[in-house]
């Protein structure tokens, strides 16, 4: 990582450390901006307002049907109505009893836009230099709106986080870092799971505000039966987020309690039944050309999902003993065969050991059976929860343990906290364990003894999980309750946890 970039802290977010020594220099710049922009896009004959005019609709005394600057207009407004409908898309498609007419008009109103995007490419295209001319003021105008901020330093284009709602991506994608400049971030991560995201912004942007600080990160998951998701990834990035995808092997609509999928085993995936799918998900990988974390099957150490070495029908097991690591070398080789590892942060993420119900899950040997090498590995991770009022509300009882055998199995490996989250449990109006645990989980962060751990990831839902055979429903969300809101906002906001995050002002 260049010295300018680690200067930055991180990419996108200015160091409120840093905030006294540029506010002079800011000053400045915005009021030059403003200048610009009144020029540019208030003033009555500017070229651009005119095209925003038309693309929107607004007749001007100089419109013409085949002004260059027009049809680049309107090709930035459809790809922009494109990411909004693909977005519904994927958030009707995550409802459980969505309606199939309600998918099909989305479905023809994507097809229809992007019809029409094709002919504003093919006649803008045809437009010659005054078209190039219109075609650089909209994908500033786009690269503005979609990231929230401009880039610092030398990075040009690199987003920052949003400060208000999210946006969807421009047409011309944004600069990105690089695996490795991920990989080398000096400030952790901060991270959410929010039922829609990073499809329906919504409910991800109102758990921002409440919190006080703007992400880092985003997390979303994945089947073994859908392809790369670029609209995915790029949403991420258009926000100034590393996307984290949790990439389980079997079909996306299977119920977790569904401890074995005929076709899906470790011994399926290595054999190469799934070879054509890999290597076409790594080459469109590669050639988003965006980097990203793949958590492969995690939470591989319990018994629930159905590529453990220990789940099965009539006590049988579904998978031999060692076919988790042939079946995670498998696909890290062929995306290494196909140059998408330049792009990919692999993340080995198990389960909370002493949560495990089988005493012999829970030891060093068995994490070790799992771990794939460390050629293989990125970051190391876990899932953690905080479930019950009967267990103390700390940091050490939800993942020290855990962490523990994570420095033995994996040393020197960073650790993501990759899905953590608590439960509501006290009944008291104020100080309930939640808060409390809250509290614990910042002080860890403080702690120079836990520098490794680079950060976290929480799971901000209402979830019905099943854990060893049990069944429950928890409210995991931040905004859960006032105390447990505010006890966030309070850690995520210290000064002495190395994060260097935006505050979020509207």
């Amino acid at each position: 990582m260049s010295d300018l970039f680690r200067s930055t802290r991180t990419w996108w977010a200015p160091s409120s450390k840093h905030a006294k020594r540029t506010a002079v220099g800011t000053t400045a710049i915005v009021v030059a901006l403003g200048l610009i922009t009144w020029s540019v896009w208030i003033s009555p004959s500017s070229p651009v307002s005119t095209a925003v005019h038309k693309a929107l609709g607004v007749e001007t005394s100089s419109e013409k049907a085949a002004d260059p600057e027009v049809l680049q207009a309107k090709l930035t407004a459809a790809q922009q109505q494109i990411w909004k409908l693909e977005g519904q898309l994927k958030s009707t498609n995550a409802q459980s009893g969505s309606r199939g007419d309600q998918l099909t008009q989305l479905r023809a109103q994507i097809s229809s836009l992007q019809s029409e995007l094709g002919s504003a490419k093919a006649a803008a295209a045809s437009g010659g230099s005054a078209s190039a001319a219109g075609a650089a003021s909209a994908n500033r105008s786009g690269g503005s709106s979609s990231s929230g901020g401009s880039g610092s330093g030398s990075h040009g284009a690199v987003t920052k986080p949003v400060t208000g709602p999210s946006k969807d991506p421009a047409p011309t994608p944004v600069a990105v870092p690089t695996k490795q400049q991920i990989l080398s971030q000096p400030t952790r991560w901060y991270g959410l799971y929010t039922a829609q995201s990073p499809f329906n912004w919504a409910e991800y942007d109102q758990v921002s505000q409440a919190a006080g600080k703007a992400t880092n990160m985003v997390g979303f998951f994945q089947g073994f039966d859908q392809d790369f998701n670029a609209n995915a990834v790029q949403r991420a990035w258009a926000n100034g987020r590393v996307p984290l995808m949790t990439w389980e092997t079997r079909p996306a609509t299977t119920g977790n309690d569904v401890t074995v999928v005929p076709g899906y085993s470790n011994q399926d995936v290595t054999s190469g039944a799934f070879d054509a799918y890999l290597t076409k998900y790594a080459q469109a990988l590669k050639a988003n050309g965006q980097p990203m974390v793949i958590r492969l099957d995690h939470e591989m150490n319990g018994s629930w999902y159905n590529w453990s070495e220990g789940t099965g029908a009539n006590g049988k097991p579904a998978n031999a003993a060692g076919s988790y690591v042939a079946m995670w070398q498998h696909v890290h080789d062929v995306f290494q065969a196909n140059g998408a590892n330049d792009y990919v942060i692999w993340n080995w993420a198990p389960s909370r050991i002493d949560k495990l119900g089988n005493q012999a899950y829970q030891t060093l040997d068995y994490m070790r059976n799992y771990y794939p090498g460390a050629d293989y590995v990125d970051w190391v991770g876990m899932s953690g929860y905080y479930r019950s009022a009967t267990e103390q509300p700390t940091y050490a009882n939800t993942f020290g343990a855990t962490v523990a055998q994570l420095r033995q199995v994996a040393p020197g490996k960073k650790i993501l906290l990759s899905e953590i989250g608590a439960t509501e449990t006290g009944t008291a109006v104020s100080n309930g364990q939640k808060s409390k645990w809250f509290g614990s989980l910042f002080d860890a962060l403080a702690d120079p003894a836990n520098a490794d751990v680079i950060g976290f990831s929480y799971f901000s839902e209402v979830a019905t999980s099943v854990v060893d055979g049990v069944r429950s429903t928890n409210d995991w969300r931040l905004n859960s309750r006032s105390d447990s809101l505010q006890a966030f906002r309070d850690g995520i906001g210290r000064t002495d946890i190395d994060y260097d995050l935006q505050e979020v002002t509207q």
